[in-house]
């Protein structure tokens, strides 16, 4: 009897286990990083359509921005950043994640992968910035650095982000918040070889904004480093603009 209740116990085990795997397999996790001056807030309707499609979803806000703007200090840097979603994804036990990163999160994300890239499964940029190793953001897209003094800096206006619709200016500007500057001007380092195992794609946002020039040249790079490619035909803030076909793009870029 002892036998047959310990094979039964292990059977139980051997098969919890194995759906647990199996829905792990079929439930993409994924963590979804806003970019400069925006919030997890930024990404609700495009979580909220992930989740309907059984997806596990992730939205930090960085700190020092949106509902951790109170946080904000001259001394939050890209490092802090890049610890908010490491520790995220270590306090969840986040496996096989989907890292997602908007804009400057093209930062953020590529120093997570560096810090962690066995917990991470796919990284996307969208209408991010691709780093080079020792790069700040400033450096990357040739932003003049401000005086000292300056230790926040103002957010663009959300029709600079390629927003037209006055119900979408009016939401995305009423969040938009000052971000420090010490994110923009700290340096990542990473080797890209760090991150070589790690599957990458690049969903480009075709529409009119007021950098789109410059960020052509990182969905470039990516084509020329054969990563995966996709569209959005939309402003910088497809997120919020184009829910439906950001979350396509989203999928797609998962598989």
């Amino acid at each position: 009897m002892r036998f047959s209740l310990a094979v039964i116990a292990a059977l139980c085990v051997l098969v919890s286990s194995g759906r647990a795997e199996a829905g792990n397999d079929h439930t993409p996790t994924y963590v979804l990083v806003h970019g400069a001056f925006h919030g997890g807030w930024s990404w609700q309707k495009v979580a909220e359509k992930l989740r309907a499609g059984d997806a596990q979803v992730y939205t930090p806000t960085l700190t020092g921005l949106g509902e951790r703007a109170h946080l904000a200090r001259p001394d939050v840097g890209l490092s802090t950043h890049v610890q908010d979603i490491v520790s995220l994804i270590q306090m969840e036990d986040l496996h096989d994640v989907i890292l997602v990163g908007h804009s400057y999160a093209g930062m953020v994300i590529t120093g997570v992968a560096a810090a962690i890239p066995s917990r991470i499964k796919k990284l996307v940029y969208l209408d991010a910035v691709i780093p080079e190793p020792g790069q700040s953001f400033f450096g990357m897209i040739g932003f003049p650095a401000p005086p000292p003094e300056v230790t926040m800096l103002p957010s663009f206006p959300p029709e600079d982000f390629g927003l037209t619709e006055d119900d979408d200016i009016a939401y995305v500007g009423a969040r938009l918040r000052p971000q420090p500057t010490a994110t923009f001007e700290e340096p990542l380092v990473f080797s890209w070889s760090t991150l070589s195992k790690i599957p990458k794609a690049y969903i480009r946002c075709t529409g009119e904004w007021f950098s789109r020039e410059t960020f052509k040249a990182f969905a470039a790079k990516a084509r020329a480093w054969h990563w995966d490619y996709d569209e959005i035909d939309s402003g910088h803030d497809a997120m919020v603009t184009e829910v439906s076909d950001t979350v396509k793009a989203i999928r797609r870029a998962a598989r």
